[in-house]
């Protein structure tokens, strides 16, 4: 057995000497088995207490709390002995009589030596000899001022006048609240100094002693009052027996078992908010009882009211400001997400900026967030790209009442971490579900817009399929019966009465195939074999009006090339029709990806219901492109459309 573990054994003997005859005093014939009882508690921080020392070894913590276990026994199992008519009872209650500081000396070694030893530095190794110290030098004052003392138990050997009792007294209780203070000092210079882990080991004991500290004084005043007899100190009694210890094994060993910081906060917040309610509530009732009277039940139910208005109000205040303080890094993570999500909820901000936001809040650079595609393929990232999920990851689910929205991937934390993450995704679920309905929204534009152009560039090769059709087949029929009818009028003499028939029929047939050639010429114009540069050229020649040219000869899809065309075309035929303008100017550029191409005039301004660019808009935009019209403050118009091209 290692040498460090005497120590621990001997406390544990003492534990278990006391707690034997702590049992035999409640349960011999007479004897107050309540109180006796309570302390035998005191057996469970012996087994937290070895409970550390099992799971977590190198730590002091362990053999503190069974010290503290001890600490809490022993006086109480002398005090039991000196009560009964036991052999040497009489000096027994005599050292019981003296020992109580003893029982302060188990919790001051666990404040210095918790959660991770001593603090470094040769004072505070004095300070630590100084704990047991100072509970000596208290019981020797008590012993030598036995003699005038009451109860009187035995004969000190040694004793100082009555004169000189009290201040040596007061100067050995006065060593002690020095050493106590010391030992508080150290905790709140190691949480000022520790890291994280540091600082929530210690919230879990600040949150044990202040609720110790609270049933302490509650016990107080009930005492006071003269409510209850001693049976008030119960609750602080098992506070300092079983919930310090408690809270110390659960700080050393699963640290991030709850979320500390936000009991903490919340359990400072509502004290704070009772202390004041019934401040208030007081003053209320002293108030109006000078007021209206001191029977007056108006005054009582007047504060009742003020102060049930203002309690909540008051919580939610005290709650913010103390977070700010206890739970910081919850407050401000929520109040950085609340802020953004307002930012989205006025527009100044992208839903799909949630990704960086929560990597900031967080501190975790790389969190990932994936939604689940409403398309129902798997999980995609914010712009829609499908992602698989790493193994190594932890994942935070996220749902809603009736599905799964998308997850949360952080690299494997602490289970605060995680309890952090899922704060953060509740406080973000409009942003997030938002950032998910666009990506699907997203989608069913990109494939209707892809449907659109499907069908433009179907049309376009039909219409092409149609002209050479007509060209091949329908039109140079057409133009070989007229060459037939022509050699058979050539047969035929001038005064033949036949000649002139056929001479109408072949010029109806030439009439037909002029109709057929403007037809097919409609459909896809033949001029745009050269390239575009040349077919507007051509529509400009044929053109009434003086017509200004800036075309390049930019590379682009068959769909893209004849969509400029009969933007081209249309809009001069609205200018010749409507505005009664001197010159045209077409320009055909390339802009970034697009093709932009613009019809200026000079004339009248305005653009009529009646021009039919209702029609170019719907042609421009099946291609994905986009039709915008401008009248000068003077006169004239421009007509412009950028179309989506790929050289």
């Amino acid at each position: 057995m290692s040498r460090r573990y005497w120590p621990i054994w001997l406390a544990t003997a003492l534990c278990v000497a006391a707690g034997v005859v702590l049992a035999l005093c409640a349960l011999r014939p007479g004897g107050d088995g309540w109180p006796i009882a309570l302390y035998l508690l005191a057996l469970v921080p012996l087994a937290l207490g070895w409970l550390v020392v099992v799971r977590a070894p190198g730590s002091p913590v362990g053999a503190a709390v069974v010290w503290l276990a001890a600490s809490l026994l022993v006086v109480p199992a002398m005090d039991g002995w000196g009560r009964s008519p036991w052999a040497a009872a009489d000096l027994v209650a005599g050292v019981a009589h003296v020992a109580w500081p003893w029982q302060l000396t188990g919790f001051l070694v666990l404040l210095l030596v918790f959660p991770d030893g001593l603090l470094p530095g040769r004072h505070w190794r004095l300070i630590a000899a100084a704990v047991p110290a100072s509970a000596l030098l208290v019981g020797i004052s008590m012993t030598v001022t036995m003699d005038y003392a009451e109860p009187r138990y035995f004969k000190a050997p040694v004793s100082v006048p009555e004169p000189l009792g009290m201040p040596l007294m007061i100067s050995a209780l006065g060593v002690l609240l020095l050493v106590v203070l010391a030992c508080g000092t150290g905790v709140v210079l190691r949480y000022r100094r520790g890291g994280e882990r540091t600082k929530q080991q210690l919230r879990w004991l600040i949150l044990a002693a202040g609720a110790v500290v609270v049933l302490m004084v509650a016990s107080w005043i009930v005492t006071w009052l003269e409510l209850i007899g001693p049976v008030a100190y119960t609750a602080f009694l098992l506070g300092i027996i079983v919930l310090v210890p408690a809270a110390v094994a659960i700080a050393v060993l699963r640290h991030d078992l709850f979320e500390i910081d936000r009991i903490l906060s919340d359990s400072v917040a509502w004290f704070l908010t009772s202390l004041i309610a019934a401040a208030l509530l007081a003053g209320g009732v002293v108030l109006t009882g000078y007021v209206a009277g001191r029977d007056s039940a108006i005054g009582l139910t007047g504060s009742v009211f003020v102060v049930t208005l203002l309690v909540f109000p008051l919580h939610r205040r005290l709650h913010r400001a103390v977070g700010r303080i206890l739970d910081r890094d919850r407050t401000v993570l929520i109040e950085q997400i609340e802020r953004f999500v307002e930012q989205v909820r006025d527009g100044s901000a992208e839903p799909e900026e949630i990704e960086t936001v929560l990597r900031t809040a967080l501190r975790a650079p790389s969190l990932t967030l994936l939604l689940s595609d409403p398309g129902g393929t798997g999980l995609v990232d914010l712009t829609g790209t499908p992602q698989s999920v790493p193994g190594a990851l932890a994942e935070v689910p996220l749902r809603t009442a009736n599905a799964d929205i998308g997850v949360i991937l952080v690299r494997t934390g602490s289970m605060r971490q995680l309890r952090r993450v899922r704060l953060a995704a509740s406080a973000a679920r409009l942003p997030i579900e938002v950032s998910r309905l666009r990506i699907g929204l997203r989608r069913a534009l990109s494939e209707v817009a892809e449907s659109r152009r499907r069908l433009v560039s179907a049309t376009i090769d039909e219409r092409r399929r149609l002209e050479r059709d007509l060209h091949d087949g329908a039109q140079q029929q057409l133009v070989a019966i007229g060459m037939q009818l022509r050699a058979a009028q050539y047969r035929l003499g001038l005064d033949d009465p036949v000649y002139d028939e056929l001479e109408v029929a072949v010029e109806r047939l030439e009439a037909t195939v002029a109709e057929l050639r403007r037809l097919a010429h409609g459909v896809r114009p033949a001029s745009l074999d050269d390239g575009l540069p040349a077919a507007l050229a051509r529509l400009g020649a044929e053109c009434p009006l003086p017509v200004d040219f800036a075309v390049e000869d930019a590379a682009s899809s068959e769909v893209v090339t004849v969509t400029a065309y009969f933007v081209v075309a249309e809009a001069m035929a609205n200018v010749l029709k409507h505005a009664r303008a001197s010159r045209i100017g077409i320009n055909v550029e390339r802009l970034g990806d697009g093709l932009r191409v613009a019809v200026r005039d000079d004339g009248i301004g305005g653009v009529p219901a009646e021009t039919g660019l209702t029609a170019l808009r719907d042609r421009v935009g099946s291609v994905g492109g986009r039709l915008t019209v401008t009248c000068g403050p003077a006169g004239g118009t421009t007509v412009e459309a950028v179309l989506p091209c790929a050289s």
